[in-house]
């Protein structure tokens, strides 16, 4: 039922982008204390789009600086300063991969204690991550072939892809919260 209530959701845009985002966190919460079901739809709404408000507040400041260095790469290709074109073009992709392999690194911890000044914290959050590298990468990995699964859902006339995206960020966040807290007996089975 989440995973159709997660698609039909998706058509309210931003809004339900937003929903999506704090239901993971909250599905991932529920994973990481074994309270099942994991997957209950997007009640309570208030906090529910409260999450996903803070998830997009971090999303957009920890990729804030590829952007900003992105547009410096621009100028100066429009300025035609070429070699400031391509260092700030490295630094943007630098700053974008590194942004992107440590996000889940504070929003898995943020889901799970529920203390949002985890989210502050990106040197913590890349440490934890670092720490975690193993089963961390193959959280990645298994994000990246989730992710790349779910374009499949394209091919039903593009509607498919509403709901195997809303699955492929289920299977995200499962991944990463195995990878941060590992498996006890009985939980994260």
């Amino acid at each position: 039922m989440t995973l159709i209530g997660g698609t039909l959701i998706l058509l309210l845009l931003v809004v339900g982008w937003i929903l999506n985002l704090g239901n993971r966190l909250n599905v991932v919460s529920r994973l990481a204390a074994d309270d099942r079901p994991y997957f209950r739809g997007f009640k309570p709404w208030g906090y529910t789009f409260k999450r996903g408000c803070i998830s997009l507040a971090t999303i957009s400041c920890y990729l804030a600086p590829a952007a900003i260095l992105a547009g410096a790469a621009f100028w100066c290709r429009q300025s035609h300063m070429d070699i400031g074109h391509y260092v700030f073009a490295f630094l943007s992709a630098t700053a974008f991969g590194l942004g992107v392999f440590t996000l889940p690194g504070c929003m898995t911890v943020y889901a799970v204690e529920g203390d949002p000044a985890v989210l502050k914290q990106p040197i913590a959050a890349f440490q934890r991550a670092w720490v975690h590298k193993r089963a961390y990468l193959f959280a990645w990995w298994i994000a990246c072939l989730s992710i790349l699964l779910s374009f499949l859902g394209l091919v039903i006339l593009g509607v498919g892809f509403l709901f195997t995206s809303v699955w492929a960020w289920d299977v995200v966040g499962y991944a990463f919260t195995v990878a941060m807290y590992g498996r006890k007996e009985g939980t994260l089975s």
